[in-house]
């Protein structure tokens, strides 16, 4: 949302620089429940450590959480 954006400082706008996937960190947090905005840590997490073994482990973390319905 652009009005949200505008708003974002310098290390915010880091995550802007990664094209977005269909999970991630935040989604398997107990954050989940914020606003996108708000829960940038994650997203700034995973662009500086992102590596294949996060990946999957996210990916198969994602798998059981649609399993178990959450």
């Amino acid at each position: 949302m652009p009005f949200i954006v505008e708003e974002y400082d310098e290390t915010q706008k880091e995550r802007l620089k990664v094209l977005p996937g269909i999970t991630g960190l935040c989604q398997l947090s107990g954050d989940r429940k914020k606003a996108i905005h708000e829960s940038m840590d994650y997203d700034l997490y995973y662009i500086k450590n992102a590596s294949f073994f996060l990946d999957f482990a996210i990916l198969i973390e994602t798998c059981f959480f649609a399993l178990r319905g959450i």
